[in-house]
């Protein structure tokens, strides 16, 4: 489940979704502000900053990935 936190200037949104760092399952921490984002993880300090161009960018090579693996796969069985 998705946790929605609200402060002045920025919003932090933390994600259900866990990422085994050190030895340890964190949770996924993002951070929205004005200027971009920024994606940490749970407990640690270390956050990288993330435009919100290459968040869209990512998820459009994703699906066109995954709409080329789903007509391969249509290909495959005739």
């Amino acid at each position: 489940m998705t946790d929605l936190s609200r402060r002045k200037s920025k919003c932090i949104v933390q994600f259900s979704d866990a990422v085994r760092e050190r030895g340890k399952l964190r949770e996924v921490v993002m951070e929205l502000t004005p200027y971009g984002m920024r994606v940490r993880l749970k407990g640690m300090r270390v956050a990288f900053d993330v435009s919100p161009a290459s968040v869209y960018n990512l998820a459009v090579m994703k699906a066109v990935a995954a709409q080329r693996a789903e007509k391969k796969a249509k290909k495959g069985k005739r």
